[in-house]
């Protein structure tokens, strides 16, 4: 079967429905809660200081993420809290902290997208991709290149982007 198809498979009202389903279901609950309280950044607060430490806080973290799945409109994301942490060459870098809540919605809601959007996405992108890597891409160009060479001219651009997203307007 085919991408496209697989997407038409996956769109509309039934898998709006399925999504639903899945991010009610207890144990992507339970799965997004772990995820965001084993990894590196779980003892560290957004702006309103709470952490989720105790198995009892963890529980009613699940508990909360399927009110806000059936009932949306109660759901505001909280303002992130802005902390700039030290680069290199003696620079600061600006990092967002989401409350533990937010993470925690954002990881359900992963969990739910992030199969979808692979199954969609290019073959060919590899950029902030699960199981793609900068190594995987220079591969790729590797193969373009050497191929069919007499078929079409061959080009390869570089453009640094960097510090483009700290430069532009934000509003």
């Amino acid at each position: 079967m085919d991408l496209v198809k697989l997407a038409e498979i996956f769109s509309g009202a039934k898998v709006l429905k399925l999504q639903k389903h899945l991010a009610t279901n207890l144990y992507f609950r339970l799965l997004a809660v772990k995820l965001v309280t084993t990894n590196k950044g779980a003892k560290t607060p957004g702006i309103d200081n709470q952490l989720l430490l105790s198995d009892s806080d963890k529980l009613d973290m699940v508990e909360l993420l399927k009110n806000i799945i059936i009932n949306p409109s109660t759901y505001t994301a909280k303002p992130v809290k802005r902390v700039f942490i030290p680069k290199t060459a003696g620079k600061l870098r600006p990092l967002g902290i989401p409350t533990i809540q937010d993470r925690c919605v954002q990881a359900l809601i992963n969990l739910i997208l992030e199969p979808l959007v692979e199954m969609t996405s290019d073959r060919h992108s590899y950029g902030f991709r699960k199981f793609r890597s900068a190594k995987m891409a220079l591969g790729a160009l590797r193969v373009n290149l050497r191929s069919n060479p007499q078929l079409y001219n061959k080009y390869v651009l570089d453009a640094d982007i960097k510090g483009f997203f700290d430069n532009i307007s934000h509003p």
